[in-house]
């Protein structure tokens, strides 16, 4: 699955029409809180939801009833229709642009799911489905969908038992799409994975080569990483960072950043190892689908932020990532096309050619505080003028508003020039 489009109407805090291009490996959205990232980002969770219509293991994700618009009109406080959602993509490289959407109409009860509107993704993946539970054949090539909000650190290292998978053997749609649409680490299942992983092997219910892929890939897009091993129910792994590194350690002893992020990119690696197994050690590499990432600079040092998109992009090649961020070191990291700045039009100027002073500034719109103490310096310094102007004499007013200036003045330069004057105008 790759969405190519998506047009939102009266969902959340869009009301209009808005459509958004996406990019087809990775899409970041900026813009002040407010702007509509996050709404994007729930948007495509509903739009890719509509392709778990066909299959009964797997929750879709309907349009609630509390992200209908809803705006003030003098005394009442009235829902927007119709909601829609319009998204256009394609299942494979080679296939034809489908288009398809999600509506809730004026009078409905619920988001409609009329063969006009969901017949044809509903009707790809009821094939998948099909061939794959009917005719067990599981050579089927299924997309990864998952929706990281920015609570997917929740109960990390903890497995609850409630969330455990009873492994009987391979699962491909419930262990391949469960809690898709609120990822979450306290039902991370990637461990289990692992703890199981020589017996269905032995078994045949698993394929050789991907549990070294599994390894490869969190490495890859966690290039820290110097050695990782499987032991007592956890991963272990040793960091090296500015030639400092650390001993083998289990995962939950490491920093939040290093933590949390590394197990997103494990339950990642390992749904596509669920999803595509059969193509044993290219199960992640060949693995298509889109992932949605709130906040992906969410606990990352900026050295991190700098490198994490194209770490991700080498480590899950096929697969289209669609995230939000505050980050102008994420920006910059970023090749052309692939930013969407919801504040201000930008050109498809390449934001790896600009300073991240020049990112902060002119991309996403923010003074440094540089320019901001030059232009409260520059007010204070004309004040100071004025005071000293003229044939006004000094007395203790004035003097002790010029005091006051000096003290706020936050160059030592412009400083030390108003007290020169001032002296001047003393002598």
């Amino acid at each position: 699955m790759n969405i190519e489009q998506i047009t939102i109407q009266n969902f959340r805090n869009i009301g209009e029409p808005a459509t958004f291009q996406l990019n087809r490996n990775f899409t970041v959205f900026i813009g002040i809180n407010g702007k509509g990232k996050s709404t994007i980002l729930h948007a495509l969770r509903v739009a890719s939801g509509a392709f778990f219509l066909a299959i009964p293991e797997v929750k879709s994700r309907h349009i609630l009833k509390d992200e209908i618009r809803i705006v003030e009109t003098r005394k009442f406080l009235l829902q927007q229709f119709p909601v829609k959602i319009e998204a256009k993509g394609k299942f494979s490289e080679n296939s034809h642009q489908i288009i398809w959407r999600r509506q809730w109409i004026e009078g409905a009860s619920a988001t409609t799911s009329r063969s006009a509107d969901v017949g044809e993704i509903r009707q790809i993946a009821s094939e998948k489905y099909n061939q794959l539970v009917k005719e067990q054949n599981d050579h089927i090539d299924l997309p990864i969908i998952a929706f990281f909000g920015i609570s997917r650190a929740v109960g990390a290292g903890r497995i609850t038992k409630k969330s455990r998978i009873q492994r009987l053997g391979r699962q491909i749609f419930k262990e391949g799409y469960q809690d898709w649409e609120e990822m979450k680490a306290v039902k991370f299942h990637y461990e289990e994975w692992l703890g199981t992983y020589d017996m269905l092997v032995q078994n045949e219910k698993e394929y050789l080569g991907t549990k070294e892929a599994f390894f490869e890939a969190i490495k890859t897009a966690n290039p820290f990483i110097n050695e990782i091993d499987f032991i007592n129910g956890e991963l272990w792994i040793k960091i090296k960072i500015d030639e400092q590194e650390t001993g083998l350690l289990p995962l939950s002893f490491h920093s939040d950043g290093i933590h949390y992020f590394t197990a997103m990119i494990a339950e990642i690696a390992y749904r596509c190892v669920v999803l595509n197994g059969y193509k044993r050690e290219n199960a992640i590499k060949e693995t298509s689908g889109i992932i949605m990432i709130d906040e992906i600079d969410l606990h990352l040092h900026p050295k991190w932020q700098r490198h994490v998109v194209n770490d991700l992009k080498k480590a899950f090649p096929k697969i289209q990532f669609v995230v939000t961020t505050h980050s102008p070191f994420i920006v910059q990291s970023l090749e052309s096309g692939e930013l969407y700045n919801l504040d201000k039009d930008y050109s498809d100027a390449n934001p790896k050619d600009l300073s991240i002073g020049e990112v902060a500034e002119e991309v996403m719109g923010t003074d440094s505080i540089m320019s901001e103490e030059n232009t409260n310096d520059e007010k204070l310094s004309t004040k100071y003028f004025e005071l000293l102007s003229g044939n006004k004499k000094m007395n203790e007013h004035i003097e002790s508003e010029l005091n006051k200036i000096e003290i706020e003045i936050s160059d030592p330069g412009v400083r030390a020039l108003l007290k020169m004057k001032r002296i001047e105008k003393s002598i």
